[in-house]
């Protein structure tokens, strides 16, 4: 089980996500799109929106305090131009919308180790 804090995601993206790892029994927290570094202390992962002038400032902030915790930008057009500053800022992952629980928790069984091995630290 993880703590997933998920920010700035449009509601439907949330919503689809949120069901989906409920089913896997972690714990969800939704915070608006404003939303500070200290705001996701306690994540285990964290799903950002797809907007970069939100989640850019946000994780690079989130990277000084937390450089290994999994951060996963959500975007709606993936664009290879925002992928790479998405990545060059700390980003752990950076991927389309998920329709299916399928490719979430292949993403999340992705991440679990990284959590574990940050929350052991």
């Amino acid at each position: 089980m993880a703590n997933v804090v998920m920010v700035g995601l449009d509601e439907a993206a949330a919503n689809r996500i949120g069901v989906a790892l409920g089913r896997g029994r972690h714990r969800i927290e939704r915070i608006p799109a404003i939303a500070h570094p200290e705001d996701l202390d306690q994540a285990d992962v964290v799903f950002a929106g797809s907007d970069p002038t939100q989640y850019l400032p946000l994780l690079r902030g989130f990277r000084s305090s937390h450089p290994a915790t999994p951060f996963v930008v959500v975007a709606r057009v993936p664009e290879t131009s925002a992928w790479i500053e998405a990545m060059e800022a700390g980003a752990t992952d950076y991927c389309s919308e998920m329709d299916g629980t399928r490719q979430l928790g292949w993403l999340m069984d992705s991440l679990l180790p990284l959590a574990k091995a940050v929350s052991a630290l």
